[in-house]
């Protein structure tokens, strides 16, 4: 691959690094193309993958960088200094802003990166105008419409006189409008008929709003009437279902994630011996026991205490006691596994798969994923062979990626 993937450590020097990881994150390219080839199968628009909080915690510059050489020609980003990572990285992909601006300097940088900007209100359509002028370019735009959501958004019944009154400002181009689904099916139908009649109305007086767009993930499943001109999937395309009532409804997810650590300690403990806080584990009996060093301030949920599963070799063993912090334990009776050696704290498939844990954890794979830190390093795969490295090190209080 070329671009930003050319750039990278050759894959025998990324092995030699991921030699000195204590954890890290495996993320498989190959499975992300896969999920998108699936989503545009289903639906045949263009999709305009959401790219948020760091893609879900899969890292958002390697994501976006291989989801280039694939086709994707926009994205969607939550918060402006991902636009600027994205950027930064020389990666030529059309980018779609919703995170607010206030302030003149942040209108001039969206405009002077390309950015196309999240518009619904008169006074920072000025400002967006304004900018362009200043820098002498044509800064392009979506108007975010609420159409029932009740979150963000010109409200649908004015929606039409703000994007004509935005479409008679020098400098700027209207990209697209679009809004967010509620996820409630009666309301979900008025809210694409409501976005809809906005279009017939500003096409009635010559003014073209460019591609509409309504549908997320759980469009992508379930309502095909959503799909519009573009789609917007998010966590889907990483392999993960929001939802367990996603599975089996027209698109086939591979998992792209795998969470792996090396045990730190291993210790025999007797029968009767309490371990982690609140002796909330009693060894029943002489056992092997492992320390992992993650716990949840590298992602994985405290809601593991007691619950969790590790697969260890082909086998799948128990989170002893409490997820703390920086460490959980582990049953290691009856291997040979010793520190140093490599466990998945999250696997791509079977009993500890991310769609598991987060059931086991109570939460939501949105809140799995998310939770990632920032902090951890990432592996980017392609045909099994590692191709890109994001790692992040504290050196004198400086982060250097």
């Amino acid at each position: 691959m070329s671009g930003y993937f050319a750039g990278q450590p050759s894959p025998e020097k990324i092995n030699e690094r991921i030699k000195g990881f204590q954890s890290w994150l495996e993320i498989d390219l190959d499975a992300i193309g896969r999920n998108l080839e699936q989503v545009r199968a289903r639906t045949g628009r263009e999709v305009i993958p959401c790219v948020k909080s760091n893609a879900y915690g899969h890292g958002i510059v390697p994501v976006v960088a291989y989801m280039a050489t694939q086709g994707v020609e926009r994205v969607l980003v939550a918060k402006l200094h991902e636009a600027l990572q994205i950027r930064e990285a020389g990666i030529d992909v059309g980018i779609m802003n919703i995170d607010p601006l206030f302030t003149p300097r942040q209108f001039e940088t969206v405009v002077r990166l390309g950015v196309s900007q999240t518009i619904y209100q008169p006074k920072p359509a000025k400002m967006l105008s304004d900018a362009a002028a200043k820098l002498g370019e044509t800064a392009s735009l979506w108007v975010k419409v609420d159409t029932g959501l009740g979150r963000v958004g010109v409200r649908w019944s004015e929606a039409s006189g703000l994007i004509e009154e935005i479409s008679s400002l020098p400098n700027l181009r209207i990209e697209g409008i679009f809004s967010t689904l509620s996820e409630a099916e009666e309301l979900d139908r008025r809210q694409v008929q409501r976005l809809l009649e906005v279009e017939e109305k500003l096409a009635a007086k010559g003014v073209d709003v460019g591609t509409k767009s309504i549908a997320s993930s759980n469009a992508v499943f379930h309502k095909p009437y959503a799909f519009l001109d573009a789609v917007r999937p998010g966590l889907m395309l990483l392999g993960l279902y929001p939802e367990e009532e996603d599975r089996g409804h027209g698109v086939e997810l591979r998992q792209s994630m795998c969470f792996k650590a090396r045990i730190e300690h291993v210790k025999w403990v007797e029968e009767g011996e309490a371990l982690t806080y609140s002796r909330r584990f009693v060894a029943p009996k002489r056992m092997r026991v492992g320390t992992v060093h993650i716990g949840y301030s590298d992602g994985y949920p405290r809601g593991l205490t007691e619950k969790g599963k590790v697969r260890v070799g082909d086998e799948i063993r128990p989170v002893l006691g409490t997820v703390s912090v920086n460490h959980f334990l582990v049953d290691l009776t009856g291997t040979g596994y010793e520190p140093g050696d490599v466990v998945e704290a999250i696997s791509r498939e079977g009993e500890n798969d991310a769609s598991s844990l987060a059931a086991l954890a109570g939460i939501m794979t949105y809140s799995l994923a998310n939770h990632m830190s920032p902090l951890l390093p990432k592996v980017y795969l392609r045909g099994g062979e590692p191709v890109a490295l994001s790692e992040s090190r504290l050196v004198e209080g400086k982060a250097f990626i």
